[in-house]
């Protein structure tokens, strides 16, 4: 027999081998059993490390607050969302959407006789004619039937009730009738509603964007601020916060202004922007009517009889803070839409009101007072100065002053106690709103402290007493040169500025957009001389105001609002030296308050969730319900009866929609798209055309156009080269094989008109622009500028022809161009760096351009430099979006 073989085992994987083979293969097996534990040993320590976190451009990050129970959650930025699915709409088979109307008819009648503002007799009438001439079945008979009617639908909504407030004086009780709506019930009503309360956001977030290095915190909405936020840190784990805005103000009823009404408009802080300040079922609403003191000359000017207006004043808010004084502490629970009890805390988040009524609010004596701010402690002599930090007032420390003041036994003493701080003697209605403190709530407003404040009242009247000075032909300059600056769709044009009186707010705005460009080439500047420095400070002041109205806000726009601010103050304080002279006083109040804004953004939210300005249109349905439709006695009753009627047929109007919504389709349907039930729903798009002219343009016809006009010169050759290249460059075969070239019988389709729709660099929200190119729109040429991308950068260009054209079997929107974008030769003029001006130049009209009307950002308004022929000033400052634009473009180019 053969000897038996000798075998060794191998000590890293236990298999046999010859002694022969096992060398080579233990050098192998050792390399391969490290590799594997190494890679075992880095596998489990990717178990064992978080996920890494990769973050793309323009992600959105959403921190909720700790009570809401929520993760942190990150979104791109095209799927981020707000808001709720809306809820599944089911009709109620007992109940047609239009009760207690007989039939949908009848509701439609009384939904016109309200609008129209008809009358009695009015409405008696066109119900006669119509039973003559009737198609469908109403029953509807005469006005009685339809006023029972209505009052039977009443019970819809939270209604008006009375009571009488008390208040002593002169040794009299005097007594005021007041309506009020339960504030508490109204927003109940809105929380059970199928088409609001889906739009209901309880808990505070952070949202913040990631720029590519880190994320960037943004506010809008009261709820991304930092109040809400803070009241909710506050509440039990399951508490929600429903916050109100509440504004207040005198608003004069009758043409003369002898009839006054007092009403407060509600809104609820928890619904965005768009309903909360539009006019629908969950937008304002009159919650109150407050009741005016009359003046007595025997105690005008009194401090007694001015603290007894101050007293019937806050007993008389009391009375409709008292419905949600209780639940502000202990909470409520409420079924709401979507059938989820919710436990809410209800408080008044945001006090929005002109000075005056915010100085009522905040028991401060008013302007002449030692401390007239009211919500700090600057002394009345430093208004001027703009110090950077004061002291706030707070409610606690308010309380702890008046309780001092009042344990004095000396009259003197108590009044020397009070004046130190500017205070009045009265209680104040918010004290017993939990989670409140008055003097957060209390806001600044841009619609009086700004626009018809600092710019209408002040700016602009110094600006007209130099003007003035230097004689009527500068004057007529000026007018001239408002005149010419270009129409623009939502700007008010002037042509007689100077000489007209305003007193409408939405004009000095305007006015303030425009002047600095009607006005540089007025004023000298090499001496710095009491005009240009104004020119300066009206520049300064306008760019302030367009950080102020900023739909959303980031860190980084909240620094640039307040470098503005000091720009602003310190020209304004420089002025103010220089012409001493003139005797004009800057230390008023709102020469101050606008120290607060960025810190009331911060806290609340952008500007315009407490602007007076929604506020201010309601005063018109109201005059127009005195005027129409009361008998002009005892007239706080009537109004509030037709404005309660307006709230029940919204409301009822919405069932119907959904109705109607729910038959033609079985889907449910929201606010989102209540239009879309009897509208086509509009195609998205990014350019459209609209104005077609019938005739087609042959290119013989454009041809005779360019004797009289350059910009048409050589037109289908540039055409013909666009289009070549166009097809190039997207690697499309031509058409036929063949370059594409036009004969001179083609035809094109004109069009005078485009629409453009345009994202936001603010909020990132989808705007329109409305854009004309016609020689005789409504009796004038207009033709429109456009900022429009390109390879190289974007540029600024007017419009030249806007048209279709066919190639094969496509259709191709263009426009002809004069481009803006001529190199500008020498270096920035003084006056565009003082002014901040962007300036551009025109290339010469023969080198107009074809572009595609897909290269179109947005429209842009240019106001031509008459003292250099052929340059022009773009004009900023006629919307945030295009600011901002400019803003950037300074920043790139080093002006900034």
């Amino acid at each position: 027999m053969p000897p038996e073989k000798h075998t060794t085992t191998c000590e890293s994987c236990g298999k046999m081998f010859k002694p022969t083979g096992i060398g080579p293969h233990r050098k192998s097996c050792i390399r391969r059993a490290r590799k594997t534990n190494e890679d075992r040993a880095h596998f489990d320590l990717l178990l064992a490390e978080p996920e890494v976190d990769i973050n793309i451009v323009d992600d959105i990050r959403v921190k909720y607050h700790p009570n809401a129970g929520k993760p942190t959650v990150k979104v791109p930025f095209t799927e981020f969302t707000r808001g709720h699915a809306p809820k599944t709409y089911k009709p109620d088979p007992c109940t047609a959407p239009w009760y207690p109307f007989r039939t949908h008819l009848d509701f439609d009648l009384s939904e016109f006789i309200h609008d129209a503002a008809l009358n009695k007799e009015q409405a008696n009438c066109i119900l006669k004619l119509l039973k003559h001439s009737r198609t469908e079945d109403w029953t509807l008979n005469n006005y009685n039937d339809l006023e029972s009617t209505q009052r039977a639908a009443s019970h819809r909504m939270t209604a008006f009730q009375t009571t009488i407030i008390s208040a002593p004086f002169g040794g009299e009780t005097m007594e005021f009738k007041m309506y009020y709506r339960s504030l508490w019930d109204w927003a109940c009503d809105l929380l059970k509603d199928s088409g609001v309360g889906p739009y209901f956001v309880f808990d505070a977030q952070r949202l913040s964007k990631f720029d590519g290095a880190s994320f960037v915190r943004f506010i809008d909405e009261p709820w991304t601020a930092n109040e809400f936020w803070d009241v909710q840190s506050d509440l039990p784990s399951d508490g929600k916060v429903l916050a109100f805005v509440l504004y207040a103000d005198k608003a004069k009823l009758s043409s003369f202004g002898r009839q006054k009404g007092y009403p407060v408009v509600a809104r609820i802080a928890n619904l965005p922007t768009w309903i909360r300040n539009g006019e629908g079922l969950g937008g304002g609403r009159v919650v109150r009517w407050l009741p005016i003191v009359k003046e007595d000359k025997k105690y005008s000017g009194k401090k007694s009889f001015a603290n007894f207006k101050n007293r019937v004043w806050h007993e008389s808010f009391k009375k409709i803070l008292d419905t949600i004084s209780e639940y502000s502490k202990t909470g409520y629970w409420v079924r709401c839409w979507d059938g989820v009890a919710r436990r809410l805390f209800p408080t008044v988040l945001i006090l929005s009101a002109d000075y005056e009524e915010q100085a009522v609010m905040a028991l401060i004596r008013g302007v002449m007072s030692n401390h007239p701010c009211p919500v700090c402690l600057i002394h009345r002599d430093e208004i001027s100065k703009f110090p950077e930090d004061c002291e706030r007032r707070t409610s606690e420390n308010v309380f702890k002053t008046l309780q001092e003041a009042r344990s004095q036994t000396r009259a003197d003493g108590k009044e020397q106690i009070l004046v130190k701080q500017g205070l009045r003697d009265v209680d104040s209605a918010f004290r017993e709103v939990g989670n409140m403190d008055v003097y957060r709530a209390l806001c600044w407003d841009r619609l009086h402290a700004n626009c018809a404040g600092k710019f209408g009242d002040h700016l602009w009247g110094e600006l007209l007493r130099i003007l003035e000075t230097m004689g009527r032909q500068t004057m007529g300059k000026v007018e001239q040169n408002l005149n010419a600056m270009p129409r623009w769709r939502g700007l008010n044009h002037f042509e007689e500025a100077l000489s007209v009186s305003y007193t409408d707010g939405q004009k000095f705005e305007d006015l303030s957009k425009i002047i600095v460009f009607a006005c540089h080439d007025i004023f000298p500047h090499e001496t710095e001389k009491d005009g240009y420095l104004l020119l300066r400070c009206l520049r300064a002041y306008i760019e302030f105001d367009m950080y102020t109205t900023l739909e959303l806000h980031t860190t980084h726009t909240l620094a640039a609002g307040r470098e503005a601010l000091a720009t602003f103050n310190s020209l304004i304080q420089k002025y103010a030296e220089k012409t001493q002279h003139t005797g004009k006083n800057w230390n008023f109040p709102k020469n101050h308050t606008r120290m607060h804004v960025f810190d009331d953004i911060e806290a609340k939210g952008v500007t315009r969730n407490f602007n007076t300005k929604p506020n201010e249109k309601m005063h018109g349905p109201l005059k127009e319900a005195y005027q129409k439709q009361t008998n002009f006695k005892d007239v706080a009753q009537q109004i509030l009866n037709v404005d309660h009627l307006g709230l029940v047929l919204e409301h009822i109007r919405c069932r119907i929609t959904e109705y109607d919504a729910y038959r033609l389709t079985g889907k449910p349907t929201n606010l989102d798209n209540l239009e879309a039930v009897t509208d086509e729903p509009e195609e998205f798009f990014h350019v459209k055309f609209g104005s077609e002219v019938k005739e087609p343009l042959t290119f013989e016809d454009i041809e005779k156009k360019s004797v009289t006009d350059n910009a048409f010169n050589r037109f289908h050759g540039k055409l013909s080269e666009f289009l070549n290249k166009h097809f190039n460059i997207i690697g499309k075969p031509l058409p036929g094989g063949k370059p594409i070239q036009f004969q001179r019988n083609d035809k094109i389709v004109e069009y005078r008109f485009v629409k453009v729709n345009f994202e936001s660099t603010i909020d990132w929200c989808q705007y329109t622009d409305y854009l004309r190119c016609h020689p005789n729109f409504h009796g004038r040429p207009r033709y429109d500028c456009v900022l429009v991308k390109t390879q190289e950068k974007d540029i600024f260009g007017r419009l030249v022809l806007l048209f279709n054209c066919v190639v094969g079997e496509e259709t191709f929107p263009l426009a002809l161009l004069q481009p803006y974008d001529a190199r500008l030769i020498g270096q920035r003029l003084r006056k565009d760096n003082h002014l901040n001006f962007w300036r551009v130049g025109a290339q010469p009209r023969r080198s107009s351009e074809i572009i595609s009307v897909h290269s179109i950002i947005r429209g842009a308004l240019l106001y031509p430099d008459h003292t250099r022929p052929g340059e022009y000033l773009v004009v900023d400052t006629i919307d945030t979006d295009m600011f901002l634009r400019v803003q950037m473009m300074h920043k790139a180019a080093g002006h900034l």
